[in-house]
């Protein structure tokens, strides 16, 4: 089962850190972090200097299937 919380990050890019926004983050069933969404639901590199705090979550979904990760971001209000 994957999991989905809703967060509250801010992403450096060698500058003075940005205003905090807020998004989702998805983890697998190990608790590791395998995709980073922006309060749109569109995917941000994981790779770039980001930190994040975990507002609150959203629940789980099936590893199989995508639309309830879909279901959980449209729950928040997104989409």
């Amino acid at each position: 089962m994957h999991k989905v919380i809703k967060i509250r990050f801010t992403l450096y890019f060698g500058e003075m850190p940005g205003a905090d926004c807020f998004g989702y983050a998805e983890l697998n069933g190990d608790g590791h972090k395998i995709g980073l969404y922006n309060g749109y639901g569109e995917e941000i590199d994981m790779f770039g200097a980001h930190e994040y705090v975990k507002v609150r979550s959203l629940g789980k979904f099936d590893n199989d299937d995508r639309d309830d990760f879909y279901s959980l971001l449209e729950s928040d209000g997104v989409g």
